[in-house]
């Protein structure tokens, strides 16, 4: 039976006693927010207490409590959060794990280039204040096609600034089997409705007609919107009008088409033996207004949106207000230019990170899953279970929903611990190892891993053997 508050609350220590505690300098921070940190911990005790959470023997034994809880405090304050991980799920575009890879090359541009300043809004040639829409501009309009361009900070925002720099207070004009919801519970719906454009969904969830965009035409119309479905694929008995069919149609009213495109490949994919995926520059040459899409999906790019077009249009984009609220960084222009050159290259498919990981073969990771386990002595493989197997993973992020890679996973089928325990000693290693679980086993895929990583992998597999072999002895 828990003591009550009368007899525990003496027993905390003072802020001035947990702070002698604290003889260790190593955390360097300063002495009013550690001293911030020791009262919040004494007053969450305090409320322990007077629920009858919380009792001690002694006073030794609530000042070691509170000194320890005040240490892991620290120790999150000085530890920086975000980590490298090691991504064995098998999804290259792994939203969790931050998309797209960038890789030691980029990297090195990156360093050398951001150290010092950068000419982000300066013209060089005029010595006159410069437009950082610019320093992709040429590049995006080589690439695709289109007329101009606008670079915000995601696809989010690049429908958002669409819609409101040319239907604020008026309607647009959507299939309700296109009303998607992007990642993390953003709707396509709510999106619109904050645009300031009113939504005017047309069809059914199935089956769209051309006539039903026609029907719902007013004077208070002022675009059509069509929403690539990225991320879900609607099959079996669907009617949806060819993009051209709308295009045509909007034309002689009048009416400027957004195509929201959420991938957006800048290339032909099916070229680096991916699935095929439609290209930016084809809804350019099929007269599309505005076309809009991710660059840290299938491009292979910072978190960023793309918004490629007509001048008439992007102009319009440019001066918005809003504009301002959605740009990006120096340090998204600097990546984004860097992997944007890699497409005006003679290769076939863009040598960028992103690639090297959805382009290596079956064989390449079956030869890196078999590097892995043979350096793991065979009484780990055994206590482990360990098993190499072909898998399937995709790409990721929405990308190619329907469409499966061919892969290979180090699979672990341990009798003496579940699968999340397992999967939960690999995400505490250092650097934390991402796999996944599934019928009863875990799996380590190599689609995404780097070979680099291959030792680091090895060496963990056999620590965290070694750490459950002393759990159960």
């Amino acid at each position: 039976m828990k003591k009550d508050n009368k007899t525990e609350l003496p027993k905390l220590p003072s802020v001035q006693k947990v702070l002698d505690t604290l003889t260790d300098d190593k955390f360097s921070l300063k002495h009013e927010i550690i001293v911030s940190i020791i009262r919040k911990e004494l007053e969450s005790i305090r409320l322990d207490i007077n629920k009858r959470a919380v009792s001690f023997k002694s006073k030794e034994d609530a000042l070691s409590l509170i000194q320890r809880k005040v240490v892991n405090k620290m120790q999150q304050l000085t530890s920086l959060p975000m980590k490298k991980v090691i991504n064995a799920t098998g999804v290259v575009l792994h939203t969790g794990l931050g998309r797209a890879p960038y890789g030691k090359e980029m990297m090195n541009y990156i360093s050398e280039l951001l150290i010092s300043y950068v000419n982000l809004e300066f013209d060089l040639e005029s010595g006159e204040r410069g437009e950082r829409l610019n320093l992709t501009d040429f590049l995006l309009t080589t690439i695709t096609g289109a007329e101009s361009s606008v670079v915000v900070n995601n696809n989010a925002a690049a429908v958002l600034l669409s819609l409101n720099s040319i239907a604020d207070g008026k309607e647009v004009i959507v299939s309700r089997g296109e009303l998607i919801e992007i990642g993390g519970s953003f709707r396509l719906p709510d999106v619109m409705a904050k645009s300031g454009a009113r939504m005017v969904d047309v069809g059914t969830t199935n089956r769209t007609y051309l006539k039903d965009y026609q029907e719902a035409l007013t004077s208070e119309t002022a675009a059509i919107l069509i929403a690539h479905t990225s991320n879900y694929r609607i099959e079996g008995f669907t009617t949806s009008p060819e993009p051209t069919e709308i295009v045509k149609w909007a034309l002689e009213n009048d009416l400027p088409v957004i195509m929201d495109l959420g991938s957006g490949a800048l290339f032909t994919t099916t070229k680096a033996g991916l699935p095929y995926e439609p290209e930016v520059s084809d809804f350019i040459l099929k007269d599309f207004d505005l076309v809009t899409f991710s660059g840290d999906k299938l491009l292979g790019g910072p978190q960023s949106g793309i918004i490629v077009g007509k001048k008439k249009w992007i102009n319009l984009l440019r001066k918005n207000p809003l504009m301002r609220a959605v740009r990006c960084d120096k340090t998204t222009f600097a990546i984004l230019t860097w992997i944007l050159q890699h497409y005006i290259s003679k290769e076939q498919v863009p040598d960028i990170e992103t690639y090297s990981l959805f382009t290596s073969s079956v064989k390449e990771s079956r030869n890196r899953a078999k590097k892995i386990v043979s350096g793991v002595p065979q009484d780990i493989c055994d206590f482990l279970d360990i098993s190499i197997r072909d898998s399937k993973t995709e790409a990721g992020s929405g990308s190619m929903p329907t469409e499966t890679i061919p892969s290979i996973a180090i699979v672990m089928s341990p009798k003496q611990i579940s699968e999340a325990t397992l999967a939960k000693l690999f995400r505490l290693n250092n650097p934390p190892i991402i796999g996944y679980c599934k019928n009863g086993e875990f799996y380590l895929d190599l689609r995404a891993i780097c070979s680099s990583d291959l030792d680091i992998i090895r060496e963990a597999i056999i620590h965290i053997d070694t750490k459950l072999k002393n759990e159960t002895v």
